[in-house]
């Protein structure tokens, strides 16, 4: 998808880094449809970096909806663990 009309970016500090991306890296595949996509990062400090793409509104609405969802069931389970 080369067409990014609306994009929401999330920086997370003070993450277990190594458990938000491979956690994401999984659901990558069921965050991307042909008017978006999600894709996530690591940088140089030790910060998670996830961008949300998409060519409306609407879908980046839904996506990132769908990516506060994960993060929340995602720190839920280390919670517990």
């Amino acid at each position: 998808m080369s067409e990014c009309g609306f994009r929401a970016v999330f920086s997370l500090t003070g993450v277990n880094r190594e458990l938000v991306a491979n956690s994401f890296k999984t659901l990558e595949r069921e965050m991307r449809f042909g008017r978006g996509f999600v894709s996530v990062d690591t940088n140089d400090n030790g910060d998670v970096v996830i961008t949300v793409c998409a060519k409306d509104l609407t879908s980046l609405r839904s996506l990132v909806n769908g990516v506060l969802k994960s993060l929340y069931l995602i720190f839920k389970v280390e919670e517990l663990g």
